[in-house]
């Protein structure tokens, strides 16, 4: 038996990561934070979670930035189609933290087809009890009871038992499987080997001499959906960004991945004796290029400011 969780008619689908509307079957994709941040909830609903709890259990002590839980709750709010302003489901508690209301959870229970064909098993191995055995007649109270007196064949002769299988053929039916196993288990770490690693690719971006820009590619999200070009998206704000860079002696390394409608970015800022690590999570950019410019602007300056001025 399996729950399903839906939350005003979305139903959470964590083998796709992405809510399916009840209605309409509209899908809509999570990023791996956003999934997380929403299984931590569904899991602690009707429950008061601070904003340090909420960042140890789903980033798992990553440094992160101040504005990575408010952005993951803001875009499962958009998800969830919940009115920021009223904040019906996912409610901000002053000073406390974020709480998930459990009367918009609802759980339903469906049968796996193993559970429901073991059932039907289960059924057709039940078979009628059978009948009491019928009484013996009773014999008439003038008959006399009649002996009968059968003759006992000879006993068979006893033979003797056969001899006991010698001890080298038990050892070596073990050795021979133990020697298939072996096989089978190389067999594994061969073919598991000639599989394709998921690897960093760096990507040319020309005049911005202090970024780096990696790409993480084969992830099996990568072979269902399309990827967008974050050099051709972004590429004159990171030139923009290069010269804050050079003026603060400061390099910076973009990590990102990036599929049809969600944008992962990490930001790493290292200078000679500091660094700063920024995590983002960014829906449908692609429809408002103007905006994630800005917002990557503000958050990189934000960090350089953060980040402690080096002594020469």
């Amino acid at each position: 038996m399996t729950s399903d969780c839906i939350i005003n008619h979305w139903l959470l689908d964590i083998a796709s990561a992405s809510l399916i509307h009840q209605e309409s079957g509209e899908q809509r994709r999570l990023g791996e934070y956003q999934l997380k941040l929403l299984v931590v909830l569904i899991q602690h609903a009707g429950q008061i979670l601070s904003r340090e709890e909420l960042n140890q259990l789903v980033w798992e002590r990553r440094v992160i930035g101040s504005n990575s839980l408010p952005n993951a709750i803001h875009a499962l709010r958009v998800a969830l189609e919940d009115d920021g302003k009223q904040q019906l489901i996912i409610r901000t508690v002053p000073k406390k933290g974020y709480i998930l209301e459990a009367e918009f959870c609802h759980f339903q229970r469906r049968i796996n087809e193993e559970d429901e064909e073991e059932s039907d098993l289960q059924l057709l191995s039940i078979t009628p009890p059978s009948p009491p055995p019928a009484a013996p007649p009773e014999l008439p109270a003038e008959a006399a009871p009649v002996i009968a007196v059968a003759e006992v064949p000879p006993a068979a002769p006893i033979t003797a038992a056969p001899p006991a299988a010698k001890p080298h053929h038990l050892w070596m039916a073990l050795f021979g499987i133990t020697l298939v196993i072996f096989i089978a288990l190389a067999v594994g770490i061969w073919r598991s080997s000639l599989q394709q690693q998921p690897y960093l690719a760096q990507l040319p971006l020309e005049g911005a001499s202090q970024i780096r820009l990696l790409q993480l590619t084969n992830t099996p999200r990568d072979a269902s959906t399309q990827q967008k070009d974050i050099s051709e998206l972004l590429g004159n704000t990171l030139r923009q960004l290069n010269t804050t860079l050079q003026q603060r002696a400061t390099h910076m390394d973009i990590y990102y991945s990036a599929s049809s409608d969600v944008i992962n970015l990490t930001l790493n800022l290292k200078s000679a004796c500091t660094h700063q690590q920024l995590v983002m999570t960014v829906f449908n950019a692609e429809d408002n290029q103007q905006a994630l410019s800005k917002l990557l602007t503000e958050e990189m300056e934000r960090k350089l400011n953060e980040m402690a001025s080096c002594n020469p």
